[in-house]
């Protein structure tokens, strides 16, 4: 997939993106387990990522909905794109890093390709969900230039959905 110009750091270049496929299914459930594991003692129970199948990440791959990430030709990590319904709006959902592999940009580097995918699609926003306990994750997607716009319960906990507009509006 050819990305834009914004990804001018060398290690970007050894980065590829592209829709997954099925030979991937059982690292993708690996990473995306793992990346959601230590979001479990914040919420005082399991998150959904956590409960992820290779059932629910085949139905993501047969309709090109779930992404890959590799590093230097190593699979590193996943994101999916899909309509979010309630709002009918584009999500980024199920972003996840291999552990070893977080915190040397790869969540921006995901969140700008995604972003990019996005517009490409001409929608004019996209929203992600995060646990307003997670407040790291909170913080990188404020950050980001989210904002806060709806917030519900799920199982005890306050999940937040944040949007951002991709397009100015002049």
């Amino acid at each position: 997939m050819h990305l834009p110009d914004f990804l001018k750091e060398e290690w970007m270049k050894k980065t590829e993106i592209r829709h997954s496929i099925r030979e991937e299914i059982p690292v993708l459930k690996k990473i995306i387990v793992e990346a959601y594991t230590p979001i479990e003692p914040i919420l005082g129970r399991k998150p959904r990522g956590m409960l992820e199948t290779e059932e629910k990440i085949l139905e993501r791959v047969e309709n090109k909905t779930v992404y890959s990430v590799l590093f230097e030709g190593r699979l590193i990590g996943t994101f999916t794109i899909k309509e979010n319904t309630n709002f009918g709006l584009m999500e980024v959902q199920k972003i996840a890093i291999k552990g070893d592999m977080q915190n040397r940009g790869f969540g921006s580097f995901i969140m700008e390709s995604a972003e990019h995918i996005i517009r490409l699609m001409e929608k004019k926003k996209i929203i992600v969900e995060t646990y307003e306990d997670h407040k790291q994750l909170v913080d990188f997607y404020l950050h980001r230039g989210y904002k806060i716009f709806h917030q519900r319960m799920r199982k005890g906990n306050v999940v937040l959905v944040m949007e951002k507009n991709l397009w100015r509006e002049d």
